[in-house]
């Protein structure tokens, strides 16, 4: 079965209407979606707080975050292992 992809401003104009009131099933049946794919989206446009210059984090911003500092950190390690790997080596 083929995967339908969305652009990023139908996804956002789906959210702004079931913001304005619309149910998710209203929505999935009028652009012939599925609910979960509604709820979906508007679950990671949903604003979860803001950063550190008071710009709202939306919660799909918020887990790219998350995976970016985990990467960062394992990254970190491997860095901190090769350091005394070749601080030995120079022995």
């Amino acid at each position: 079965m083929k995967v339908k992809r969305y652009s990023t401003e139908f996804k956002s104009s789906i959210v702004a209407l079931y913001n304005e009131g619309r149910s998710a099933n209203s929505l999935a049946n009028e652009y012939h979606l599925a609910v979960q794919t509604v709820t979906g989206w508007v679950k990671k446009a949903q604003i979860v707080g803001t950063d550190m210059n008071g710009n709202q984090v939306t919660r799909a911003e918020f887990n790219a975050m998350q995976k970016e500092v985990a990467r960062l950190k394992e990254e970190n390690e491997i860095l901190k292992i090769a350091a005394v790997l070749l601080g030995e080596h120079r022995k």
